[in-house]
């Protein structure tokens, strides 16, 4: 006993180890593409009092009723680590970390419940502890949403199978019932948990295959009850906040992200059969992998193509074949299956999802893959405790050999360069790898890299709005203020909601010495987008240049939109300063200096504007607060002058110096 308590620690502590020392170098990694918008720019994860906002909101944010992701109890997670750290990436990175070691534990776990030999139930979770196909899911923050949901379906189906092997079933369903809604809470695609626990069901029960089906369907109806009831809340709760169980209707999935969304379901299957075929591919052979396999990296296929017919006939092929080996080989035929089922919901084929191709989709799936492989590598040992010297050699080195290729690439999820030009060089036919790497290169200076990388960009995708908005950033950065123009002009004439694209034209005209024809861009815009403070701002500010009567009317326009923007209340003040209203100008700077208080584009002019009006004590206050920010010797003497004009003031004035 006590040996065989020492053995499973050592192979815990192995796949744990395994773990950490395959992703320890993507722990310096810092917040990377989606992990700006969902953790370290996310407003709603910073305190414990907007948890409410946490649970009442899409993925992404947003007003009620928009969005096709929900995905609170993610969110909760990040928002848990920032109250007790901050913005500590790396320690982001590592709770990651966490979640993986943990679901390669339970994937242990649970094969071991499943009367998989412990040979192959390890060399599994070891091959899963060190894919390199994972590497998106652990490495780069959002992936979170594949490790933690895995984690708790893992831990479902253990709880699953207590409640079928009756120990402790009232506890055990109420665990696995807990579980589930964390998980489907977590990632949508752990909704598929139940048909999971019924094949694990199935394999551990005996005969053939309609009996093996009855025998889980009769031993296993608490759990499929409670989980359609929990099932249906989780919906009840998504119509609420998204508008619609799977995602709001008028919520539509851009076609560069998902070309297969405009396909009738037929076009939608042949296409599925080829993408899991590659996705198996991927998983046995990881040499080629990206970031980024959006349109049009991917060829669309029809009914005619002989590939497709190819991809079809094989993934029914190895379906047939696993229901059939279930009883004979069950390891290799339930992870085959396991593979299958548990890629249903990501696999366009139900229905399309936000994303046509996407590695990190394969982090729960790949666990039957896994299996597949360990059963290959280390043989059907059946009852034998042992494995061959050179089985477990030919596993150390396909473990080091995935451990090797994921240690690579964690980095290129270290900072948005080189995760953006690792896809252009891996993915050179997508469009959207070009257009992120000519965004971070206009960011980071580089508008000639930048402009050709945008054209690439539209020259695979025509219709890529953001794309054509990006070349006209980079055209304006090489004063090509025409060729600019024409980029942004494409931009809106795509997309005429686009916010960046009318922003953008506006800014060339005013560039051009054409205010008339950026106040026309700004207008438009704003009609279209009519809570768009960039745009209401520069309106205002373009009007207020021109003279335009309506001036007055587009700040107030701009303060209603964001009442806590400082820009915003700060031009206001400048333009009734500017008329001589003091009063109202002074109040629109204290409204700033309200939300910043050290602001000093507020605290000068207001400081200014009291002197002029006499008002001594608060001119005094105000040039005190900008000496003790500043610490220059040029407002300490204005702060002085003050002081001998204003008798109420000067007691306090000599305690300061």
């Amino acid at each position: 006993m006590r040996k065989s308590r020492r053995d499973q620690l050592l192979c815990a502590g192995l796949l744990v180890a395994a773990c950490f020392l395959t992703y320890a170098n993507g722990l310096g990694g810092g917040f990377t593409y989606d992990d700006k918008a969902v953790v370290r720019d996310n407003p709603r994860i910073r305190a414990p009092d907007r948890i409410g906002q946490i649970f009442g909101t899409s993925y992404f944010g947003g007003p009620p009723g928009t969005g096709s992701a929900y995905r609170p109890f993610l969110l909760l997670s990040f928002a848990v680590e920032w109250w007790i750290h901050g913005g500590d990436a790396v320690l982001f990175h590592a709770v990651n970390l966490l979640f993986h070691a943990a679901a390669a534990l339970l994937l242990w776990r649970l094969l071991l419940r499943l009367a998989i030999p412990p040979p192959g139930a390890f060399a599994a979770a070891l091959l899963f502890a060190v894919h390199p196909l994972h590497v998106e899911a652990v490495t780069s923050l959002v992936g979170r949403g594949e490790t933690q949901a895995a984690a708790f379906v893992f831990l479902y189906l253990l709880a699953a199978l207590r409640v079928a092997e009756g120990r402790g079933a009232a506890t055990a369903l109420a665990a696995a019932l807990v579980c589930y809604v964390l998980a489907t809470l977590t990632k949508e695609s752990a909704a598929v948990a139940p048909a999971l626990a019924g094949l694990a069901l199935a394999a551990r029960a005996e005969g053939g295959l309609v009996s093996r089906t009855r025998s889980a369907l009769v031993r296993g109806w608490p759990v499929f009850l409670g989980s359609a009831a929990a099932l249906a809340g989780v919906f009840a709760l998504r119509s609420r906040v998204l508008g619609g169980a799977l995602k709001n209707a008028a919520t539509g999935i851009y076609e560069l992200e998902n070309p297969l969304e405009a396909l009738p379901p037929t076009g939608r299957f042949w296409n599925a059969a080829g993408l899991l075929v590659r996705y198996v591919g991927r998983t046995v052979f990881p040499l080629e992998l990206t970031a980024d396999e959006s349109a049009w990296s991917l060829p669309v296929w029809n009914g005619r193509s002989p590939l497709a017919w190819a991809a079809a006939l094989l993934l029914a092929a190895a379906a047939l074949l696993a229901l059939r080996r279930l009883p004979s080989s069950p390891a290799a035929a339930f992870g085959l299956l396991f593979f299958g089922v548990a890629f249903l919901p990501a696999a366009n084929l139900l229905f399309p999802i936000g994303t046509v191709f996407a590695e990190r989709l394969t982090y729960l799936p790949s666990a039957g893959l896994c299996l597949v492989l360990a059963t290959a590598v280390v043989g059907n040992t059946g009852g034998r405790p042992s494995v061959s010297r050179a089985r477990l050699r030919a596993l150390a080195a396909v473990a080091l050999l995935f451990a090797g290729r994921a240690a690579v690439r964690n980095t290129i999820w270290r900072s948005d360069e080189a995760l953006f030009t690792s896809s252009v060089r891996t993915s050179p036919a997508s469009a959207k790898a070009w257009y992120n790497d000519g965004l971070i290169a206009v960011e980071r200076k580089d508008p000639r890299r930048g402009r050709e990388s945008a054209r690439r960009a539209t020259e695979i995708y025509a219709n890529y709005w953001d794309a054509f908005a990006v070349k006209g950033h980079a055209e304006r950065d090489l004063h090509l203020l025409a060729e600019a123009e024409a980029s942004y002009e494409r931009s809106v004439a795509l997309n005429a909601a686009y916010e960046n694209g009318w922003f953008g034209l506006g800014g060339v005209r005013e560039a051009r010495e054409n205010p008339s024809g950026a106040e026309e861009a700004y207008a438009a815009g704003l009609a279209r987008k009519r809570d768009s403070l960039p745009l209401a701002f520069a309106l205002a500010r373009v009007r207020s240049a021109l003279g335009r009567p309506t001036a007055e009317q587009d700040w107030r326009r701009a303060v209603l939109i964001s009442p806590g923007s400082v820009a915003a209340r700060f031009g206001y003040a400048g333009w009734l300063a500017a008329r001589g209203r003091d009063g109202e100008a002074r109040r629109q700077w204290r409204e700033a200096l309200r939300r910043e208080p050290t602001n000093l584009q507020a605290l000068c002019p207001l400081a200014d504007s009291n002197a002029r009006d006499g008002l001594a004590l608060a001119e005094c206050l105000a040039r005190e607060k900008i000496w003790r920010l500043t610490r220059a010797e040029t407002d300490r003497t204005a702060l002085e002058r003050a002081a001998q004009a204003c008798p109420a003031y000067q007691p306090r004035w000599k305690r300061l110096s």
